[in-house]
């Protein structure tokens, strides 16, 4: 089954992955504050008890259900899973009725072959890039963070060009850690270097807040910043972010 052929979309969630080779771009920050939004869209809309939107990890590391663990149970309007690279875990989540998104969040790409052949799989052999495989296979949707830092746009092209496009699979780029202090030079470069390479992306950027950096060890989530002025602004990050999702989808 390609990924833009799963044939229990009707019947089942859509699959959104976050990815990107380089770690630091902020993917868990991404797909923890995106289930999120979207969990509390589908909550307020739906009325009901079970949530809609799943968040998962496939990091052995667990670094998803770290943070998911310290939300108060009542707040989290996501249920989450974490696979820790165990493979068949996400594939059973294909036909719940129950669920409209699994957002995903994935670590960086511990190990590649840098001889692959251009065309050829470059994920190499390991239980993460196994479990990575599983992903890659379900999802109808790809976000590719890259921040204003120079040195992680060889890392999304990489992504891009060798993983997502040879298996066809719809992808956003979306710009992460944009710090409003820096002005908008440095956020017209990454701008102009994703349109030159004629890639879709999320029209606004994510800013960066130190709000977002202590929300995993304060057990928040972006719809339960204490509300001000940078708590607003951070949520309509993430809403825009949510729109663009569902209007890809």
């Amino acid at each position: 089954m390609t990924p833009a052929q799963n044939t229990a979309a009707d019947a089942g969630p859509k699959f959104v992955i976050v990815i990107q080779q380089k770690g630091g771009a902020g993917k868990s920050t991404i797909t923890v504050n995106l289930a999120a939004v979207s969990g509390r869209s589908s909550l307020m809309q739906n009325d009901v008890e079970d949530a809609a939107v799943i968040a998962a990890g496939i990091d052995p590391q667990g670094s998803l259900e770290t943070w998911a663990d310290q939300v108060p149970e009542e707040t989290l309007p996501f249920d989450y899973l974490v696979t820790r690279g165990e493979v068949g875990v996400l594939s059973a989540l294909q036909k719940d009725p129950n669920r409209k998104r699994v957002v995903v969040d994935t670590p960086g790409f511990m190990e590649i072959d840098p001889d692959a052949a251009w065309g050829a799989d470059p994920l190499g052999e390991s239980r993460v890039a196994d479990a990575l495989r599983e992903v890659l296979d379900l999802a109808d949707l790809a976000i590719v963070p890259i921040t204003p830092e120079w040195l992680s746009w060889a890392p999304a092209e990489f992504t891009i060009e060798r993983i997502l496009k040879p298996r066809g699979i719809p992808f956003m780029v979306v710009i992460n850690l944009h710090d409003p202090r820096d002005g908008d030079t440095a956020l017209d470069k990454v701008k102009k270097w994703i349109d030159e390479h004629d890639y879709p992306r999320v029209p606004d950027p994510i800013r960066k807040y130190k709000i977002h950096a202590h929300a995993a060890e304060d057990g928040l989530t972006v719809v339960e910043y204490k509300e001000s002025g940078t708590a607003l602004r951070a949520r309509e990050d993430f809403m825009n972010l949510a729109l663009s999702v569902e209007q890809a989808l």
